[in-house]
């Protein structure tokens, strides 16, 4: 791991050369794919399977991602100790407000288009079928982005992958005079390319992330203390699909509305 005075000089350095070519390590590297390209990214041959939780906010003990065709059809939440029943995401392609029907979870009525060497996602989300907010993903091989409209805010999440490195930035209330910005380092250990680490705009040590080969893709473990957040990433090259088990749905709860759909707690309206 990088001191404080190295790594205050990297991240400068690393400023200075967004435009230069990416060259990732295998952690870094990983990260990115996990969220600009295994979710909404149905160019891509990776697909997130699942992300597993040693201690979450919302009670979450896991979520399953399912996919039609390359595309997330839906996410399946587990409680802790089976608390509750599991909560369900459903995606819905090019269609309009009549398939929304679910009193009690998210929906999502999704518009995919392509315009140059950009990927857009425009996604309507529906809470207990009543719109809640529109939200905008762009996807290119470098830069990944999440702006969610509500009614009286924007909130937006940008990714830059270069040099070893992910800049996350978040804006609240963006583009108005209330706006703040919170930026987060992803940074390639130097000495093992398996790890990297997370720090926040003070250089303080928020995560470490250690990456891991699977038998049908990839794993990358986030530890913060005692706690991790675990996530597996499945190469659809490799042919091979994981289990899946039928659940009855049950209402989401207001927490788990808040986390985005790599289990972040981030908006928090």
């Amino acid at each position: 791991m990088l001191g404080k005075c190295n790594l205050l000089f990297f991240i400068s350095a690393v400023l200075l050369t967004l435009g230069s070519v990416a060259s990732a390590n295998k952690c870094t590297e990983a990260f990115f794919n996990a969220q600009a390209h295994s979710i909404f990214n149905q160019e891509s041959n990776l697909r997130l399977d699942s992300i597993y939780y040693s201690q979450s906010p919302a009670g979450w003990n896991g979520k399953k991602y399912f996919y039609n065709e390359s595309q997330i059809e839906k996410v399946v939440v587990d409680f802790v100790n089976n608390v509750m029943p599991p909560a369900y995401w459903f995606f819905y392609r090019d269609t309009n407000e009549t398939v929304i029907n679910q009193k009690d979870f998210y929906e999502y009525i999704d518009s995919t288009y392509r315009k140059q060497d950009t990927l857009f996602h425009h996604l309507k989300a529906y809470y207990k079928t009543e719109y809640a907010y529109t939200w905008i993903i762009k996807i290119t091989t470098d830069y990944y982005s999440e702006k969610r409209i509500y009614e009286d805010e924007t909130d937006l999440l940008e990714s830059f992958f270069k040099q070893d490195t992910i800049i996350e930035i978040n804006h609240s209330n963006y583009n108005t005079d209330s706006s703040s910005v919170e930026k987060t380092f992803y940074i390639a250990d130097i000495n093992d390319d398996n790890k990297c680490y997370g720090y926040d705009e003070q250089l303080n040590l928020l995560y470490t992330f250690t990456y891991s080969t699977t038998e049908n893709g990839f794993s990358l473990k986030q530890k913060n203390g005692d706690n991790y957040i675990e996530l597996f990433v499945i190469n659809e090259d490799k042919n091979i699909t994981s289990l899946r088990k039928t659940v009855k749905p049950f209402k989401i709860t207001p927490k788990a509305r808040y986390f985005d759909l790599l289990g972040r707690y981030k908006f928090t309206k």
